[in-house]
């Protein structure tokens, strides 16, 4: 059995995601504000974190400088923010990044709706 499926342990898991999230949560939306992004929580906060980064602004920064920021201020917090492996294309233009912190358990999966093009028609 996958120590995930044991529900106390999913529980206590989740309890910590969301303590981390709690701490965490402020200083991100913060810093993506700053890039042009609004950010949002999804998910059930049971194994990992999972946000979601949408461009909000016409002066939205790439996406890689939003990871770098995002980075930084879950580093500030936490002590350290690390991406691990490449990002991720996903449906729709979304680009998925893979955040840790060394201690703890979870992940914080970062998914990017970067800008687009601007619409020539902006009636649609």
């Amino acid at each position: 059995m996958n120590m995930n499926e044991i529900p106390a342990i999913r529980e206590a898991t989740g309890a910590f995601c969301r303590s981390i999230l709690e701490s965490i949560l402020p200083a991100i939306r913060e810093a993506a504000r700053f890039q042009g992004y609004a950010i949002a929580v999804h998910g059930s906060l049971k194994r990992d974190i999972d946000l979601i980064a949408v461009a909000w602004t016409d002066q939205a920064r790439p996406a890689d400088e939003l990871v770098r920021v995002v980075q930084g201020a879950v580093g500030g917090i936490l002590g350290n923010c690390l991406r691990i492996a490449e990002p991720v294309m996903k449906p729709h233009g979304r680009i998925a990044y893979t955040l840790i912190h060394p201690g703890f358990a979870g992940e914080i999966d970062l998914s990017i709706i970067p800008p687009h093009e601007k619409l020539e028609n902006k009636n649609v």
